[in-house]
């Protein structure tokens, strides 16, 4: 009986999941074919996000293109683009510009922000504080953001990079490379040409034996 319940439920939770989309994706400045909001997923602004297609979002996801804060107005922009998969309670904050490209995995509780709040106000509390000045973000194609790391303002990921679990990124990470750390910088690197030559070296030697 709990079998079948079970299995009832998943049908009902996928076609619930369906129909949550069907709502949302009117909303979006732009959103391509099979994209997929796991419920509960909040969207602020929408008519400011984009979204390409096959984009797949888990429950939790925050996405927050800022239009207003403490009586200053902004123009917030995200961008995501096609087949990227964003985890449990991502969040994705742009009072300027946040840009995701491609394929680019997100993995459970990473927060990506182009602004902070000013700690400078001493009259009030941070958290009601206006908003340093927004400066964007960029995640290159292909890249992995691990488990609860943090992308600071401005700060550009190069395509096919690896960011570690809890690394705390406040400057940009290079293409083919992994970052790690609190400031985070690049430990290593999987340049494809390196990995080419180095191929190509090992073959030679073998063909002189």
């Amino acid at each position: 009986m709990r079998r079948t319940l079970r299995s009832l439920w998943g049908k009902v939770h996928f076609r619930l999941c369906r129909a949550y989309t069907w709502l949302l994706k009117d909303a979006l400045k732009s959103c391509g074919a099979g994209v997929h909001f796991h419920f509960p997923v909040r969207l602020e602004e929408p008519g400011s996000i984009s979204i390409g297609a096959g984009t797949f979002f888990y429950p939790g996801v925050w996405i927050n293109p800022v239009s207003e804060w403490a009586g200053e107005k902004y123009s917030g922009e995200i961008q995501i683009g096609a087949r990227v998969r964003i985890a449990y309670n991502v969040q994705i904050s742009a009072a300027k510009e946040i840009v995701i490209e491609d394929d680019v995995g997100i993995a459970a509780g990473v927060v990506i922000v182009d602004h902070f709040h000013d700690h400078q106000y001493l009259d009030m509390p941070i958290v009601e504080a206006p908003l340093t000045k927004p400066s964007a973000v960029r995640i290159g194609k292909g890249s992995f953001l691990g488990v609860h790391c943090f992308i600071g303002p401005g700060v550009q990921v190069g395509e096919h990079s690896v960011v570690a679990a809890n690394a705390v990124v406040i400057n940009n990470v290079p293409s083919y490379a992994v970052a790690a750390g609190n400031p985070a910088r690049a430990v290593r690197f999987h340049n494809p040409q390196a990995a080419a030559e180095k191929t190509l070296t090992a073959t030679a030697g073998i063909e002189s034996v």
